[in-house]
């Protein structure tokens, strides 16, 4: 199961369920964040424009791959608040912020 979601400041979310153990009924969660929309969490590449796009491990095992997902890409939304609260944090300027998501978007 896959599927793509956002922008969200300006990334998209590219994210997968895989069943871990064939029959076992666990899933683990796993994203990518895209500066660009792709076709789907197979398809998204990681592209070369530095401190664009991370490929994340969901945060555990799950019973079901809806679940899965949705721990992916919570913690895919925690990684994009982070680059743009790091930006914010570094002393950059609200206008520098503001511009940062709008570039983004």
């Amino acid at each position: 199961m896959d599927r793509v979601t956002g922008p969200f400041d300006g990334y998209h979310i590219a994210s997968s369920a895989t069943e871990i153990g064939a029959g076992s009924g666990r899933y683990l969660g796993f994203a990518k964040l895209c500066c660009s929309r792709p076709g789907s969490f197979w398809l998204a590449t990681l592209c070369e424009e530095p401190g664009c796009c991370a490929h994340l491990c969901g945060g555990g095992l799950f019973d079901s791959p809806e679940a899965a997902l949705a721990s992916a890409e919570l913690l895919a939304r925690n990684h994009i608040r982070g680059r743009v609260g790091a930006a914010a944090n570094d002393g950059a300027s609200p206008a520098a912020v503001a511009e940062l998501r709008a570039v983004r978007a």
